[in-house]
């Protein structure tokens, strides 16, 4: 992606929100007097999003828009750097924000502010519950954001006027898994990176996969075939004890390296849930099923299998050494989250992305777990002061990332990170269209999110003992957080 294309898309984007607003057409944009065409061979203007979103023909006469945004002192990558720059800095990112901003303030006449701290949660909360109205959204990370929702601090995100969640610069799979009761109080969508950032997702070796001449494992994600036993089935013709000391430890080759977040991530690959809607909207603890300890029991099959680099052998698989074997050409598959490609930089072979594979070649669709701890949500305070100019400024700022922020992020991700195949961009595609959402993971209702990672600890696989354990405790602070949801009017 050139710079060029990204200027055709603010372009387009002046024309869209204007046309939005007057309800004309939302045709493409003529070049500025001087200018040339600002689309190149690969994209143009007119194959960008072609449909803004709907807002009121008005402007708010130089109101401020103020956003709580998370800052991380300890892991910068994960401080939120989408909602607000402060200039142009010739970063592609960084100056797609700006602009972005730019373009929507002078249509609407407002000024886009935010504070950027450590621990927004307790900031917020303390706002709040004093009743003070400082912000006008409030965007702490997913897993903090919960004891706001609890304390009833959040505004139904439903209920804000031009705030359009069926459009798809919001993130689909959130807003379905997230809803209460028809009620919504946190989201997000293409308004956010980090989102995509905190996904759980496989690197291979493409080099190894060549070298031992085995199936392409982009065929086999298009193909449905991708399953926990073709995963096994690689690993096993790879892994080998190549320092010839009889034993399998770190100094030798495996097929998948098993991090301690591996068996959830598999588990929710896999199609399963801790809780999950009933037919009345209500939530329901669905760990406890057949299915989810068939699925339980092959994951632990599967990670702690002497074809993985697990901790069996040695090591969890911790990030480092990872890192390090993988590097080394002595893994085939490492799971990270996306934003762990920062260390894979120094690769000195081509690498690809992958989902989590299925359970089984029955299973519809994959399934990409997203680890929430680091993810921001888009909330509005139940003391929101001017719904309307929240909501037209977040309709406008999420569409207004589409063919920006967006396609910014995947160049990033693609290209200067070292990933350059098109098929990494397909499953990327994939992996960020089937993410999983789930209110028991980031709430650890009962601590059931918890309970995988400690069989795998363990060296278990006797989900039923472990689960009877927590049930009574997962129960009740499941009916602990409905009653709270329930109290928010």
């Amino acid at each position: 992606m050139k710079i060029r294309q990204i200027t055709a898309a603010f372009l387009l984007i002046a024309v869209l929100l204007s046309a939005a607003a007057c309800g004309g057409d939302s045709g493409t944009p003529a070049n500025a007097p001087g200018e040339t065409s600002p689309a190149t061979e690969e994209t143009t203007a007119a194959e960008m999003t072609t449909e803004g979103p709907e807002l009121p023909d008005k402007t708010y006469d130089g109101e401020t828009v103020h956003f709580l945004t998370a800052h991380n002192s300890g892991y910068d990558w994960y401080t939120s750097k989408e909602i607000f720059a402060e200039g142009e800095n010739g970063e592609l990112f960084n100056d797609a924000v700006y602009r972005r901003n730019l373009v929507i303030e002078d249509r609407f006449d407002i000024k886009i502010t935010q504070n950027c701290v450590d621990s927004p949660e307790n900031v917020a909360k303390k706002s709040l519950t004093a009743g003070d109205t400082e912000y006008d959204v409030v965007m702490p990370y997913m897993s903090y954001s919960i004891s706001l929702l609890q304390s009833g601090l959040f505004y139904d995100l439903r209920t804000v006027p031009y705030l359009d969640l069926d459009k798809p610069w919001w993130d689909q799979r959130a807003n379905d898994n997230l809803s209460y009761r028809g009620k919504l109080f946190m989201t997000t969508g293409d308004i956010s990176i980090l989102d995509n950032e905190c996904t759980m997702v496989m690197f291979f070796n493409k080099q190894l996969i060549s070298d031992f001449g085995l199936e392409s494992p982009y065929d086999l994600v298009r193909s449905g075939t991708w399953t926990m036993d073709k995963l096994t089935e690689i690993c096993s013709s790879v892994t080998a004890d190549i320092n010839g000391d009889g034993k399998l430890n770190k100094e030798d080759r495996f097929g998948l390296s098993v991090a301690g977040n591996v068996p959830i991530s598999l588990y929710y690959a896999a199609g399963e849930r801790i809780i999950s809607s009933d037919s009345d909207g209500g939530l329901v603890i669905t760990m406890n099923s057949p299915r989810a300890s068939e699925v339980i029991e092959k994951v632990m099959s599967t990670c702690l299998d002497t074809l993985a680099f697990n901790n069996k052998n040695g090591s969890d698989g911790g990030f480092d050494n990872a890192c390090k074997m993988f590097l080394d050409s002595r893994l085939m598959f490492v799971t990270f989250a996306l934003v762990d490609i920062n260390g894979l930089r120094d690769a000195e072979f081509e690498f690809g992305i992958l989902p989590y594979p299925k359970y089984n070649e029955a299973q519809e669709e994959y399934n990409s777990l997203i680890s929430t701890i680091c993810v921001p949500t888009v909330s509005l305070p139940y003391n929101c002061q001017n719904p309307e100019l929240v909501g037209v400024t977040l309709s406008a700022m999420a569409f207004g990332s589409v063919d920006t922020l967006t396609v910014a992020y995947y160049d990033n991700a693609l290209k200067t990170r070292y990933v350059r195949d098109d098929e990494s961009g397909e499953m990327l595609d994939i992996i960020f269209s089937t993410r999983v959402y789930d209110l028991g993971f980031i709430c650890d209702i009962g601590g059931l999110s918890s309970l995988v990672g400690s069989l795998y600890g363990k060296k278990s696989s006797d989900f039923a003992s472990a689960y009877a354990k927590s049930e009574s405790k997962a129960q009740a602070a499941l009916e602990k957080l409905t009653a709270s949801l329930d109290a928010i009017s």
